[in-house]
């Protein structure tokens, strides 16, 4: 059976042929824009709310939706400052607090709505392990080893029920144990398929557990059991990149055998037509989270990605000071990302919703834009490998800034940079090239600036352009991390020999303390 259409649904306003700028212009019901001039003369879009009072409006709305009653106010301001700051860490790029509303945006189901809010208040690895709300909101729950690895319990207790153990309250010492036992974590247990003991992955649920917790343990007192199971299901669906099991299960379909389970076992009342509507509703909110993939504008998708990659290296939130190598390294993590990256592993379907013409529809513009962006990857690795390969020969690793130039910063002097002296090149008919990666090289990313890198590549394209797919392919197979000075020889000697001289002179204008160095460089591969 097919319970309710939702693709429309799932992506709002912005269909597949609709670029993300024109999505943006447009507004919902919540949000209203209006003009200011700032002190600068511009005139800028303000919001008619702030993000804390839409989030606090926004809880109060769906819990009400939902029938819970006497909502105490400060709690509401409780749960909104704890996704606010959680998602305004200075780790968070791409999963941020306007993240929440992105996929919340436009749903009216209370249930989903809620576990957009939740699904991604706990970045476990990336924000550094817990603040010390969320250390208080998962007690009892977790146990943190030496590593940064981290288990479920044997038992979940209930916040509060350790320090009573332990406070020295004989009658509290003497509390049967299943009286401290907190059920709900266990049903979520249950609904993840999740062991007591089990480590967990930071790839295959961590965050997604800790954060259904965090989302049940907030709203326990005013929900009844079947709608917080129905919220950590939600929240469960958005572990991205999941293949079929074994026997051909997909995700959608084992959350549903885990719901029925966890229905049974706990007693949540909800019938068969309950437990398939919370896992169709998973497959919204699981799609939603994804559907930049699938965005019209793989420049803009781009964007999107270069957040993602500052999010999850330390070293590039430091802006100019990261290394030549480490900026190759996370290129090359980035680049291996993609290549196995499986488009069909992206949107959820369950009993028809959303249809399997709409997923396909998605998994192949989806699948149009991971392989731009493998191409546009591998041309700035390879451009950034080149760079790597100066340093190497002439004094070794160094401050991407050296060889390439400051940044451009607000309020502050432009100075000189890499793309001051080199041109793309120009594409000869012999030259085979993706136009869109070529196109995107040349004139930048879409959707805003990036703190550690150009939104355009004129290193890249000029290589790109020259090369082509095929001599771009055979030159990375020696663009290699780390480098050596053998490593660094074999990759200039895979370039055109004018390619090597054309890079080399602005950097030896640029790096002036490697001037001698590259100037030998120079002469080794000029005719």
């Amino acid at each position: 059976f097919s319970i309710k259409p939702t693709f429309k649904k799932i992506f709002g306003n912005m269909g597949l042929g609709e670029h993300p700028d024109e999505h943006k212009k447009k507004t919902d019901d919540r949000l209203v824009h209006f003009r200011r001039v700032s002190a600068a003369g511009v005139h800028e879009s303000k919001r008619s709310t702030t993000l804390l009072q839409q989030l606090v409006r926004d809880f109060r709305n769906s819990l009400q939706s939902l029938g819970a009653e006497d909502v105490a106010e400060s709690d509401l301001e409780t749960w909104a400052i704890l996704i606010f700051e959680s998602m305004s860490a200075s780790s968070r790029v791409f999963h941020s607090v306007h993240h929440v509303f992105d996929v919340s945006e436009g749903m009216s189901d209370p249930v989903p709505v809620l576990a957009a809010f939740f699904h991604d208040v706990i970045y476990y690895s990336i924000d550094g392990g817990l603040t010390p709300k969320q250390f208080n909101i998962l007690s009892g729950i977790i146990q943190e080893d030496p590593g940064g690895v981290v288990r479920l319990r044997e038992r979940f207790v209930l916040p509060g029920a350790q320090s009573r153990r332990h406070s020295g309250d004989h009658k509290s010492s003497m509390r049967d144990a299943q009286d401290q036992t907190d059920s709900l974590i266990d049903m979520i247990a249950c609904i993840f398929d999740f062991k007591p003991g089990q480590v967990l992955n930071p790839f295959k649920g961590l965050n997604e557990f800790l954060s259904a917790a965090c989302a049940v343990r907030c709203l326990r007192h005013y929900l009844p059991l079947k709608n917080l199971a129905a919220i950590a299901a939600c929240i469960e669906a958005t572990i991205p990149f999941r293949k079929p099991d074994e026997d051909g299960n997909t995700p959608p379909q084992l959350l549903y055998k885990q719901l029925k389970l966890a229905n049974e076992k706990f007693e949540m009342e909800m019938t068969e037509v309950d437990v398939a509507m919370a896992v169709q509703d998973s497959c919204e909110i699981a799609n939603r989270d994804l559907r930049n993939f699938a965005q019209a504008s793989c420049a803009s998708f781009l964007s999107n990605t270069w957040n993602l990659m500052h999010e999850s290296n330390i070293d590039l939130r430091h802006t100019t000071v990261y290394s030549i190598s480490y900026f190759a390294v996370a290129l090359k993590k980035m680049c291996g990302f993609f290549q196995f990256l499986d488009a069909t592993t992206l949107y959820a379907s369950f009993k028809g919703v959303p249809s399997q013409r709409d997923v396909d529809l998605l998994t192949k513009k989806a699948q149009d834009n991971i392989d731009i962006a493998c191409r546009y990857l591998q041309a700035k690795l390879l451009s950034i490998s080149v760079l790597s390969a100066l340093a190497e020969l002439t004094g070794g690793d160094a401050p991407i800034a050296l060889f390439l130039g400051d940044l451009p910063e607000k309020n502050h002097p432009v100075s000189p940079g890499i793309e001051d002296f080199i041109q793309p090149a120009k594409l000869c008919a012999n030259v085979v090239v993706n136009d869109k990666v070529y196109r995107i090289l040349e004139h930048g990313r879409e959707g805003g600036d990036t703190k550690f890198d150009l939104q355009n590549s004129p290193l890249a394209a000029y290589l790109y352009g020259m090369l082509g797919e095929a001599g771009m392919d055979k030159c990375l197979e020696y663009a290699v991390c780390p480098m050596t000075p053998e490593d660094a020889k074999k990759l200039l000697d895979s370039l055109p020999r004018e390619a090597v001289v054309y890079i080399a002179k602005p950097c030896a204008i640029l790096a002036e303390s490697r001037k001698a160095g590259l100037k030998a460089i120079i002469e080794e591969y000029s005719d």
